[in-house]
């Protein structure tokens, strides 16, 4: 039996290096080899994080400073449940990772994470969103409370438990970022029906795959957008 970990943070912003955890979820569960998925243990806390909260912020979570007041998350006991875990599970990993990995109680863990939105093919399953909350709708319940730690750790187990295992599978395997540079505009219809997205900072069409996926990729710029070249750029993704 292994245990898996759904970890989610409420933060007063979105940069890791200024803004803070105002609130962490945890819902931990247990994986037998030919039965489904069953939670085993749960863990809420809000943290006072010293500062003003946002009107934005407070908006989209509920979350006031009234709330937080005194309030404080007991990373040793974090800790604890990143230990015991063989995997750990966010929805959009890069951002929940950027903020957990800065406490020590869980950066020594060296635990091994995976995304549920980017290590489920949910295009091939027929969703036409990756937001959690769309993903819960189109599987039939609603997350009652969105963007509160727990509750989204629970709607994301929800979504996820009937993927599990495609979802641990490919945590292990690299994934790249493709991106079409100088790709004509008048195909990016093309790309998008692809599964391409717009990168607006990049200013460049990208798409994340596989790596066992490259090189059907590197065939459909090459005939497709390029016409006979092969003028695009690859990265591998952490």
């Amino acid at each position: 039996m292994d245990y898996g970990l759904i970890v989610d943070v409420e933060t007063t912003g979105l940069d890791p290096e200024k803004d803070k955890i105002i609130e962490i979820g945890l819902l931990e569960f247990a994986v037998y080899s030919d039965e489904e998925a069953k939670i085993t243990s749960m863990y809420s806390q809000l943290e006072d994080p010293g500062t003003s909260l946002s009107p934005e912020i407070i908006k989209i979570t509920g979350i006031t400073e009234t709330l937080l007041q005194g309030k404080t998350i007991d990373w040793s006991l974090v800790g604890s449940y990143f230990s015991q875990a063989s995997i750990v599970i966010a929805h959009n990993m890069e951002f929940d990772r950027a903020f957990l990995m800065k406490k020590d109680e869980i950066k020594k863990t060296q635990c091994h994470w995976a995304c549920s939105i980017r290590h489920i093919d949910w295009k091939k399953y027929g969703f036409k969103s990756q937001s959690l909350n769309y993903l819960a709708c189109d599987q039939g319940f609603v997350n009652p409370f969105p963007h509160r730690a727990l509750f989204d750790c629970a709607t994301t187990f929800q979504v996820i438990k009937k993927y599990i295992h495609e979802l641990v599978h490919n945590s292990y395997q690299k994934q790249y970022e493709i991106q079409a540079v100088g790709a004509p505009f008048e195909l990016k219809e093309k790309l998008k029906q692809n599964g391409y997205f717009w990168n607006p900072r990049k200013r460049l069409w990208c798409k994340i795959l596989f790596a066992d996926q490259l090189q059907g990729e590197r065939d459909f710029l090459k005939e497709e957008i390029y016409r006979g070249n092969l003028r695009h750029e690859e990265s591998l993704i952490d």
